[in-house]
């Protein structure tokens, strides 16, 4: 297995009112960009300030592969039943894992079903994860075409509705690069190609529904300027 390092910044805050303790150490980081517009900035106060900057210390985390995508981050969850603020991270071969962000060590692994078929190979996914705004629900991607619908406390994988999810009729050719994104109950994904971009695949963006996991919308970069009625062409 490849050895993966996550470095994780923690901040001794200072003593805050309740009601400010929130706001003044900063809050979830939930997906890639931050919110759904991409925008990458995040809330004005991160917990990290002139009196305390001195204080941060560089944490190395070594993990069961490589981490070719963005973390998220959630701040006090419940994992194992326990609250905890959490990084959560997916490898280039689609394994989800759940680090503690104070003392680095993990909380959960997920490893999709047939891991073992694709690991090692060229057949990556570069996705990064999102969470559910309910922050119960973590949705990650792999390298079988699938998203994958996880559990935030316990990392079990939803296996109801129509989770986990294809997005894609041909793994084996068409990767799930980009990271996820949610917006208005839906996960959204795309696919393209491998490197070099050798056909045949198509690059397409699907819409999936986040309570039943069903394919709502699919866009196909190839065939955009037509207009059909049959939905989930994928």
């Amino acid at each position: 297995m490849l050895a993966g390092t996550l470095l994780a910044v923690v901040v001794g805050c200072a003593a805050a009112k309740p009601q400010q303790r929130a706001v003044q150490a900063g809050g979830d980081w939930t997906r890639f960009g931050y919110d759904a517009a991409r925008r990458n900035a995040g809330p004005a106060s991160t917990g990290i300030t002139a009196a305390n900057v001195g204080r941060l210390r560089r944490q190395q985390v070594k993990l069961p592969g490589t981490v070719d995508s963005s973390p998220i981050y959630l701040r006090g969850v419940i994992v194992r039943g326990h609250r905890h603020d959490v990084f959560l991270v997916t490898t280039s071969y689609g394994r989800t894992l759940a680090i503690d962000a104070a003392s680095g060590s993990t909380l959960w692994r997920f490893t999709p079903a047939g891991y073992s078929s694709w690991a090692g190979s060229e057949r990556i996914t570069n996705s990064t994860p999102v969470a559910d705004p309910n922050r119960r629900f973590v949705y990650a991607a792999a390298p079988d075409g699938r998203i994958h619908k996880l559990r935030v406390a316990t990392g079990g994988e939803i296996r109801s509705g129509g989770w986990p999810v294809a997005i894609t009729r041909l793994p084996s050719r068409e990767k799930i690069g980009p990271a996820l994104n949610y917006a208005h109950g839906l996960v959204l994904a795309a696919t393209g190609g491998y490197v070099g971009d050798a056909p045949p695949y198509q690059g397409h963006v699907a819409a999936v529904s986040a309570a039943s996991g069903r394919i709502v919308h699919v866009w196909n970069a190839l065939c955009s300027d037509r207009r059909v009625r049959r939905q989930h062409s994928l």
